[in-house]
């Protein structure tokens, strides 16, 4: 976890609990017009309390405010429905499935999110 928040300062979010302890992260990277959600995380014991809507929220925030990227790409297990179902909820598609991915040989879902356009202020004068 150290490596990724050193390589990827900017795009490295955390919760913490009331005793500063981290509770959850997630980290992307950013080429171009594209950004790749590469880990997110949270403890058991804080799972479905809001900790990953939070984070996910908070780097999707962040991501639209960089002007270049258009898409964000991530990959999910594919046998983790939760997961799945949470991306989805966020706009995330999956676009292509890919069979061995995991140590464990697991298949991947490749889900990608395209970033809306920022919106404009139309001047009056």
């Amino acid at each position: 976890m150290k490596r990724l928040q050193r390589d990827n300062p900017e795009s490295f979010f955390v919760v913490e609990n009331d005793s500063s302890k981290v509770v959850g992260y997630c980290v992307a990277s950013e080429k171009g017009e594209f950004a790749h959600l590469i880990s997110i995380g949270v403890l058991s014991e804080y799972r479905r309390k809001g900790v990953g809507v939070a984070l996910l929220k908070a780097l999707l925030a962040w991501l639209s405010q960089r002007p270049r990227v258009k898409e964000v790409w991530l990959e999910a297990k594919a046998g983790n429905g939760a997961a799945v179902k949470f991306y989805e909820r966020f706009g995330f598609e999956v676009v292509r499935r890919i069979e061995n991915y995991y140590s464990d040989g697991s298949p991947a879902l490749i889900m990608r999110l395209l970033m809306q356009e920022p919106k404009r202020e139309s001047g009056s004068g």
